[in-house]
């Protein structure tokens, strides 16, 4: 008993200990708002969202990081993520800065503005000539800190900024009916393709368009050359769902081999033209070698031959084998414990084993079973997280992985104490999923910070 006490002990404190340590982190890395009047007028963001910074920029090599109260990790976090994504896009657009940017006067590099208490308007990032605003790591406006999402946003805002420094001008100071004015579709459609999507993604299957025009309606995405005013938009949710998707796919079949082939470096080479007062349409069909009017003509009778008309139920399998998985491991630890509960020599679940006993066997089923769900299903998580998300550079994986090896080697040494010390009939079996909740808390905390 007095074993048991400890062990109980012992774990509380941890778990105390870990919510400390949380708690002190949480509260270093909080920071209060500046004053107004210590803040610094300057930075080229543009006029619609000219805010002050607080004076303490953070520079990397390609990029200068303002902020309006950003801790000053959240900014290096944030800076040396910029800088990863812009060196990324840079490479995969086949630019030299050097001789193809058009930076506006006295700025030679990207700015960055790490939003931390003021609201874009419409919410996310932004982007403009030479810079972005997008949300820090330690916001408080309630934008996502996830790592893989903010590199994506990140991403898409960046080429964006790419693309205005090779025009050499911010889109939005073009008159809409000046041909040289960068079409949404092409503008959109590059940035969520070469970012990976920041709404979920093309569609991939006509089943999936047919879907989306049962919803919004047949509206052919090269034909969105100008954003439509709120009061114009059909539906709240028609650009995230609809638009955005649907100019992804658009840009995406210009890149694929199936579609027209071409790289990145033609829509950058689209851009560079324009750069020099070449038209869109004529930049277009010199580069990608079809006129954007046919493109659209064309469009739907493309994607019928170019998408299937179904997709194979990947995630439907997936989520089958995993639950065989955890079949497999939690009808092992049934055998396993069946064969060495203390009460096991007497027998199996039988008439003549005594009422208590019966009922404390299935009891620790049930435990057992529980703590087989809990142990392979965030075990799956983490491992998923870990090979998936995209993490901040010098992330140290093999450390993740012990760190995951950790917990479900502490979720076993939870199964075996409570074998061995006879849970079965003392009912302190009740503890196995509470404890493996624990550990998996603390586990990912000390992922988080081992990722931040």
């Amino acid at each position: 008993m007095n074993r048991r006490i400890r062990a109980i002990t012992v774990v509380v404190g941890v778990v105390l200990f870990g919510g400390l340590v949380s708690c002190c982190a949480n509260s270093s890395s909080e920071s209060e708002r500046p004053d107004p009047a210590q803040m610094v007028d300057g930075g080229s963001w543009y006029v619609r969202e000219r805010w002050p910074h607080d004076g303490n920029p953070y520079e990397t090599e390609h990029l200068v990081v303002y902020s309006d109260g950003a801790s000053q990790q959240a900014r290096q976090r944030l800076g040396g993520l910029a800088e990863e994504v812009w060196v990324e896009v840079i490479d995969e657009m086949g630019l030299v800065p050097a001789t193809m940017f058009k930076f506006p006067a006295g700025q030679d590099k990207v700015d960055l503005y790490a939003n931390r208490y003021n609201v874009v308007e419409g919410g996310g990032a932004r982007a403009y000539h030479a810079g972005v605003i997008i949300a820090s790591f330690d916001n408080d406006i309630g934008e996502s800190t996830n790592v893989s999402v903010v590199r994506i946003v990140l991403k898409h805002e960046l080429v964006h900024v790419a693309e205005q420094l090779l025009m050499g001008r911010w889109t939005g100071n073009v008159a809409v009916s000046d041909p040289r004015r960068m079409p949404t579709w092409f503008s959109e459609g590059t940035g969520e393709a070469l970012s990976g999507g920041t709404t979920g993604g093309a569609p991939r299957t006509l089943d999936q368009i047919e879907g989306l025009i049962a919803d919004y309606g047949q509206i052919n995405p090269i034909a969105w050359r100008v954003d439509l005013p709120p009061s114009k938009v059909f539906s709240s949710d028609a650009y995230p769902r609809y638009y955005y998707p649907m100019a992804q796919l658009a840009v995406e079949y210009l890149l694929d081999p199936v579609g027209l082939g071409k790289s990145p470096e033609d829509l950058a080479a689209v851009m560079l033209d324009m750069g020099n007062d070449v038209s869109f349409a004529e930049a277009f069909e010199n580069q990608i070698g079809i006129s954007q009017s046919d493109y659209e003509t064309q469009f739907f009778a493309r994607m019928d031959t170019y998408l299937p008309q179904s997709e194979f139920p990947v995630e439907a399998v997936t989520l089958g084998l995993v639950c065989l998985l955890a079949a497999g491991v939690m009808g092992g630890s049934l055998v396993w414990g069946q064969r060495h509960w203390p009460a096991g020599a007497s027998g199996s679940l039988q008439s003549e084993v005594p009422v208590w006993t019966r009922r404390a066997r299935r009891g620790f089923v049930v435990e057992i079973w529980a703590f087989g769900f809990i142990t392979v299903g965030f075990l799956a998580l983490a491992l998923f997280s870990i090979e998936f998300d995209v993490l901040p550079a010098g992330t140290d994986l093999a450390l993740l992985y012990a760190v995951a090896a950790g917990f479900f080697a502490s979720s076993v040494a939870i199964l075996m104490w409570a074998i061995r010390r006879g849970s079965d009939r003392s009912r302190r079996a009740f503890l196995i999923p509470p404890l493996v909740i624990v550990a998996a808390v603390i586990t990912n905390a000390v992922i988080d910070q081992i990722t931040f």
